[in-house]
């Protein structure tokens, strides 16, 4: 349907008309889900403001057409993204195209070879975004202790130390709810 290679430049018109140059054809909205479902790129533009607007088309299309696609992001994500200022906005985004570029890299290696356990990823990510703090690496499975010597004594002297520290802080509860006093 599209010759060439490279993004699928699309232009809105408006009267909400959307014309891809390729095809050298109007396209709906529907046209436009096909291609991005063949592993077309597409980029849409705004005819007279030549803004960039793929990502509200995009949305408009997921939430028209596949609103049970847009489960993917709780409530409360959707809230904190309202209330956020720019640094949680950049992170959000840095999240997401690291997301993004990653399952692109899954996809890229389509071998039978094993994925990466989340866990894995994830660590491989909060360690780049934020160097010299110890995460969960290699090994790590959820509801396992780290492999390596020592890790279980580890584990029961966190757990007490923890216990500890809830227990002191029932403590001052107590005390300024006036139930112990002094």
């Amino acid at each position: 349907m599209i010759p060439g290679n490279g993004p699928i430049q699309i232009k809105r018109y408006p009267n909400r008309r959307f014309y891809a140059r390729q095809a050298r054809a109007y396209v709906s909205l529907q046209e436009i889900e096909r291609m991005v479902r063949d592993g077309h790129t597409v980029e849409i533009t705004d005819s007279q403001s030549g803004e960039e607007i793929t990502r509200t088309v995009l949305a408009q299309i997921i939430m028209d057409q596949h609103p049970e696609k847009f489960s993917v992001f709780p409530t409360a994500m959707l809230h904190a993204m309202l209330q956020a200022n720019e640094a949680v906005s950049d992170f959000l985004k840095e999240y997401f195209e690291q997301c993004v570029a990653h399952l692109d890299l899954l996809r890229g290696q389509g071998g039978p070879g094993p994925v990466p356990n989340p866990v894995e990823w994830m660590s491989g990510w909060m360690k780049r975004m934020y160097p010299g703090t110890v995460f969960p690496g290699p090994g790590w499975e959820a509801g396992k202790a780290p492999a390596g010597g020592g890790s279980e004594k580890d584990l029961v002297r966190r757990m007490a130390d923890l216990e500890a520290r809830l227990q002191q802080m029932e403590g001052r509860t107590s005390k300024r709810d006036g139930g112990d006093a002094e």
